[in-house]
């Protein structure tokens, strides 16, 4: 019985709310006709009339502030990896921008020989910052992607806005409810309400990193990186027959190593069992070969 009452509680609540609304309302149109009548009557109706058209142009012309998700991608080739990764990192800071992950590779005398960055730069200097890694080296490979969210943004800010107001009025429910019925019910739809909203916040929180911070993935390498030729003649053949002996070397090592302990397990056991087993073949053959 409980339910019911919280029911006729609540839309009684939002009746008066709707109805002071709707009296707020009339009122506040019958106060603009007043203010329109007197307009009228002192010669001012036109201008009146003018200021509103000006308010809802200004309004109409009001530029919406987009929402894009930027990356780009850029391979750019250097003698000098260290020197263009100085320089990568350096226009990353002017930038105001981060370095989000990288990897770099060297060679045996820890010198770089090619680096992979993803950078973190401002939407609002994506363009700049991928001309100015463009003049970091020779770019071999460059590509940009713009995705406009700026409905996706708008909409998921109507939800957290909406589930927000939901919670609010479910909290008020919680606290008018008695029965342990209602209680119970009432705290679940909370909590499945509650989740939702951390969801949507949590998608709130990625559109605004990614549509505030662009992703660019730069490519550092050497130029005219070839593989190494094949090696052919005496000596090449030569080594190549040493390697794959001592290879074959080193598995048939292996493999007596691993059969060595059962062999010498085999040997204590088999060696006496065998002598054993030869007597008494022996001595039962003596009897019949006399008799």
């Amino acid at each position: 019985m409980a339910t019911p009452v919280l029911l006729l509680v609540t839309f009684g609540i939002a009746g008066c709310a709707g109805l002071a609304e709707g009296d707020a309302m009339s009122q506040d149109s019958k106060a603009s006709e007043r203010g329109s009548t007197t307009a009228d009557e002192s010669g001012g109706s036109s201008t009146v009339s003018g200021d509103t058209d000006a308010v809802k142009q200004s309004v109409s012309e009001t530029p919406l502030n987009r929402a894009v998700i930027s990356t780009g991608q850029i391979s750019v080739s250097s003698k000098a990896i260290s020197t263009a990764r100085a320089e990568v990192l350096r226009l990353v800071t002017s930038y105001d921008g981060a370095i989000a992950d990288e990897q770099t590779d060297s060679d045996r005398n820890g010198r770089a020989v090619s680096s992979t960055l993803t950078l973190r730069v401002p939407t609002s200097s994506f363009a700049e910052a991928m001309d100015s890694l463009a003049r970091v080296g020779r770019v071999e490979h460059q590509s940009r992607q713009s995705k406009d969210v700026t409905t996706k943004v708008l909409d998921n800010e109507a939800r957290v806005r909406a589930a927000e107001r939901a919670i609010r009025q479910i909290e008020v429910l919680l606290g008018r409810a008695n029965a342990l019925r209602d209680i119970i019910a009432i705290e679940s739809d909370l909590a499945q309400r509650q989740a939702d909203l951390d969801s949507l916040k949590s998608q709130q929180k990625w559109l605004e990193d990614q549509t505030s911070l662009s992703t660019i993935n730069v490519q550092l390498s050497r130029p005219g990186a070839a593989p190494p030729e094949e090696a052919r003649g005496f000596l090449a053949g030569l080594g190549s027959g040493w390697d794959a002996m001592r290879t074959s070397s080193e598995m048939l090592l292996t493999a007596l190593g691993a059969v060595l302990p059962f062999a010498l397990l085999v040997a204590l056991v088999g060696v006496p069992l065998r002598i054993v087993l030869r007597r008494r073949v022996s001595a039962a053959s003596a009897p019949a070969q006399s008799a």
